[in-house]
């Protein structure tokens, strides 16, 4: 496969050709990553470089919070190719925040917790934050209590109350990131 160009493809393998003919849900990963990579190198395709990216970084999450650098550590990453993933990875941040935008039902702990995933996957320290319900459970806002280290938060209750009472909030969940 190292030696086999994407043009060299039958269109119908190749992954532009195939999104626009199945949709997006009929790639793979590494053909996903391929589309935004455009090109490869000399003997070595788009695919290739798509697959060793998701061999190195082994989760989305890790390839996401990867910087340029790092990204172009990878053979056949440019500085280009690193800000188009860069890019791409903060799009996908920014329309999940915007799904959640919106004044969602927070009605079970699964829920909260499927709604703060994404803010609270790209942190790497400890975090606490205050979501601020309606009498129908529905978020209000979200309130930042705290930063605190790689291990440790402090926050005082009167925080967290103050931010409830101001809000005119018939109820609270306490969310921390770790």
């Amino acid at each position: 496969m190292n030696s086999v160009r994407i043009h060299d493809l039958p269109a119908h393998e190749r992954p532009r050709e195939r999104l626009a003919a199945e949709g997006a849900e009929a790639l793979g990963n590494s053909e996903l990553i391929a589309i935004l990579l455009r090109t490869g190198l000399q003997g070595k395709s788009a695919l290739v470089i798509g697959q060793e990216l998701l061999a190195q970084f082994q989760t989305f999450e890790r390839l996401a919070q990867a910087s340029v650098d790092e990204l172009c550590g990878v053979k056949g990453i440019g500085r280009d190719k690193a800000v188009t993933l860069k890019a791409a990875f903060t799009l996908a941040r920014r329309m999940a925040a915007e799904i959640r935008a919106g004044r969602p039902l927070l009605d079970s702990p699964e829920r909260i917790s499927d709604w703060l995933r994404e803010d609270f996957r790209a942190t790497g320290v400890e975090r606490l934050v205050v979501l601020l319900l309606d009498t129908r459970r529905r978020l209000i806002r979200v309130e930042e209590l705290a930063h605190g280290t790689l291990n440790e938060i402090h926050v005082h209750a009167r925080e967290v109350f103050r931010a409830a009472i101001a809000a005119n909030a018939a109820g609270i969940v306490l969310a921390h990131n770790h």
